[in-house]
């Protein structure tokens, strides 16, 4: 199967995804620079702002185009929403204040430093010195914050996801994975694994950044911060007898038994010892391992978009690179290979990209068949484009 038709149309795409807001108007928040939204045109008009961990996956399929720019603009907005209200919002909009979304600034900082060096840019040092200064911000008043409006980190210097009106299904938004069979719908009663796993591989990364600016101090800090979290990570969230890595309810004190894809956090992260993760690849990979790519969780419910049978590109990223970076290369090449294969074959079908996909029954007529959840299913879709470009760059 050719892949060249979706790269084109994704290349014709960019462009109508692509919005610039200087100044406050409405419930929009303005940005200082331009960014990227989800799709060109959103169900009743969602999903025309700029969204946190979306930019991330969009900002993947961005590189080495005419668009490799917004990738360094979408990190200056996000170190503009912090330096303005404290925090980077599930998205762009005053009423997303109240949570945030999956605290991916850190990476869209190194890829834009990478577009930036390519560049040859000559404030490649203060820009980073600023970038870390934000990150920083950020990471001690948002997500190790004790009280309100930020009330996160809740037990054994381990995070929640929140949202100040201290309801779990918005709680759930700040996951991202709204809505998922995780966590039994009681979202701040858990810690959740894939949260986690990323504060540590921000910590890990604000030390490098750290050494790189030549900051002894600031990096031995960041380094001890991400360790302490390795080992409470290691003995909450690992399950010897089931192989696996999950979320705990902290209330309980616990692990939740569901199993998800977010159990493959710590090996993106880097936390994962080499035995965690060859139990996790031979034990459990299979079992998500559909032929259109990894399904989400296990179980199905009504209205959880986030579940059996549905697939969705920044999770198979999350996968595939925690694969690569453990070895498991033949595996990771065949996340991609399922993934890709999968929207190409509803491209040709329907013309279009996916917000998410049926990855259980690769009939190209399931893809009608997706769990929607409240919002439905939408045509776009960014993070789709930007993960289906990275995945081709990457072959197989």
């Amino acid at each position: 199967m050719s892949y060249e038709p979706v790269l084109s149309r994704i290349a014709s795409l960019w462009p109508q995804l692509i919005r610039e807001n200087k100044t406050d108007s409405g419930t929009l928040i303005g940005l200082p620079k331009p960014y990227v939204v989800p799709c060109a045109s959103g169900q009743n008009g969602m999903f025309q702002e700029m969204y946190y961990w979306d930019s991330f996956f969009i900002s993947l399929g961005l590189h080495d185009t005419p668009h490799a720019g917004l990738i360094v603009d979408m990190a200056d907005n996000m170190a503009a929403l912090i330096e303005r209200f404290g925090m980077i919002p599930n998205g762009s909009r005053y009423y997303f204040l109240s949570r945030s979304q999956p605290p991916l600034f850190v990476h869209q900082v190194l890829e834009a430093a990478m577009v930036k060096r390519a560049r040859g840019d000559t404030d490649l040092g203060a820009w980073t010195k600023r970038m870390l200064d934000m990150a920083e911000r950020e990471h001690r008043t948002v997500w190790l914050g004790k009280a309100q409006p930020h009330h996160r980190l809740v037990y054994r210097g381990l995070s929640r996801y929140f949202d100040i009106n201290y309801l779990d299904i918005l709680a759930s938004c700040e996951s991202g994975w709204d809505h998922s069979t995780r966590c039994d719908d009681a979202w701040l009663d858990h810690l959740p694994v894939d949260l986690n796993s990323i504060l540590y591989a921000r910590e890990a990364a604000m030390a490098g950044l750290a050494e790189a600016l030549g900051q002894p101090e600031r990096q031995t800090l960041w380094t001890a911060m991400a360790e302490s979290r390795m080992a409470r990570l290691d003995e909450l969230m690992w399950d010897e007898a089931a192989g696996f890595f999950f979320d705990y309810n902290w209330r309980e004190q616990r692990r939740n038994p569901h199993s998800s894809l977010a159990g493959f956090f710590p090996l993106w992260a880097g936390w994962a010892t080499a035995e965690q993760a060859r139990r996790a690849v031979n034990e459990w990979l299979p079992r998500f391992l559909q032929p259109g790519g990894l399904v989400t969780t296990l179980q199905s419910a009504p209205d959880k978009q986030w579940a059996w049978p549905n697939g969705w590109a920044p999770l198979q990223w999350i996968v595939a690179a925690g694969l690569d970076s453990y070895g498991y290369a033949i595996e990771a090449a065949e996340v991609r290979r399922r993934w890709v294969q999968r929207c190409a074959s509803v491209f040709e079908q329907t013309g279009a990209l996916w917000e998410k996909y049926n990855v259980v029954d690769i009939d190209v007529s399931a893809n009608t068949s997706v769990e929607a959840g409240v919002y439905g299913q939408l045509q776009g879709f960014g993070w789709t484009n930007g993960v289906f470009v990275d995945f081709c760059s990457q072959g197989f």
